[in-house]
């Protein structure tokens, strides 16, 4: 099996995931360095984390680039540094997995698509919760007709967030391109369009009600309906701690999907237990390194990031507007 000398750029606490999914892979990856924030704090940390994980630390991102060594990078800086990361890397004929959202402008998703294209290199986008064994099991079941006629899907995550990471840059709009639903609701749009496909029509509504220093919101509610009838609601909150309340939820006239704490059920019996949030990175580490060696396409790509994108800023519209929007993707 080919090794690839993986890079890591930004050195929060979402590498730290990622670094203990790698560690099951050894064989597939083998983590040659890190770069980070290069204020004197961030170097700091940086430097105490490289010591830790028993790895190189670059000085500057360019270093990173010009390493070598590096195969392929994993873009997990703050979203708005995205963009600008995922060129250059690419330009430097490295492959790149970048964490969501990819991007806050629809343009540059297109050059990025369009940098792979040309540079033979593929753009991964960080949806780990698509590699779930849960996620990839519903997909079967609700493709083969178990479920029979399809009418609702509901997607909620109920959480708080660190008060550090409300009072960084998520804190400012123009650096996190909206609130939770931007942020953390990412995860649910794409899981939503991974099950259901494409929506045709969106309202929203949404509000600030704990985190009141950030300039996006705390709590978001989408509702959809799609061209043959199928209704779906997606919800994201950062206001409370109920975390019981996170779970995807698909009702057919013959059967009905759940994903919760435990795993995936069918009609109330358990199916699939591999759903956690920590094993999900060792899927998608698998996944990126089959695309590299295999051209295996991803199975939420830097089109579904697209249509992600198009979605939550469409709610956002319509969450001022007052109005039900239609989606052309």
């Amino acid at each position: 099996m080919k090794q690839l000398g993986l890079a890591i750029a930004g050195a929060g606490w979402i590498a730290d995931f990622y670094f203990d999914a790698y560690k099951h892979i050894t064989d597939r990856f083998k983590l040659v360095g890190c770069c980070g924030n290069p204020s004197p704090e961030g170097r700091r940390r940086l430097a105490e984390k490289c010591k830790k994980w028993e790895t190189k630390s670059y000085s500057s991102y360019q270093e990173l680039l010009n390493d070598p060594e590096v195969d392929c990078v994993g873009i997990m800086s703050p979203t708005d540094m995205h963009f600008e990361q995922a060129q250059e890397a690419l330009k430097a004929g490295k492959h790149i997995l970048v964490e969501k959202p990819v991007s806050l402008v629809p343009d540059e998703l297109r050059r990025l698509r369009e940098l792979s294209k040309e540079t033979g290199r593929i753009v991964f986008p960080g949806h780990n919760f698509a590699y779930r064994p849960v996620d990839r099991k519903a997909k079967d079941i609700i493709d083969s007709g178990e479920l029979g006629s399809v009418s609702y899907a509901s997607l909620r995550a109920v959480h708080f967030i660190p008060d550090e990471h409300a009072a960084g840059w998520r804190r400012i709009f123009s650096h996190s391109g909206g609130g939770a639903m931007m942020d953390s609701g990412t995860h649910l749009v794409y899981q939503l369009l991974y099950l259901m496909g494409d929506p045709k029509w969106l309202s929203c509504f949404m509000t600030t009600k704990h985190y009141s220093s950030m300039e996006g919101e705390d709590t978001c509610q989408i509702s959809l309906q799609y061209e043959d009838g199928r209704i779906a609601q997606v919800f994201q909150s950062w206001s409370s701690s109920d975390g019981s309340a996170g779970e995807i939820r698909i009702q057919g006239d013959k059967g009905n999907l759940l994903i919760d704490g435990e795993g995936l059920h069918l009609n109330g019996r358990l199916l699939e237990t591999d759903g956690a949030y920590e094993s999900s990175f060792m899927h998608t580490l698998n996944a990126f390194y089959e695309g590299i060696v295999s051209d295996t396409p991803a199975v939420s790509g830097v089109t579904e990031a697209e249509k992600t994108l198009f979605i939550i800023q469409s709610a956002y519209k319509a969450s001022q507007s007052r109005e039900v929007l239609e989606l052309t993707f």
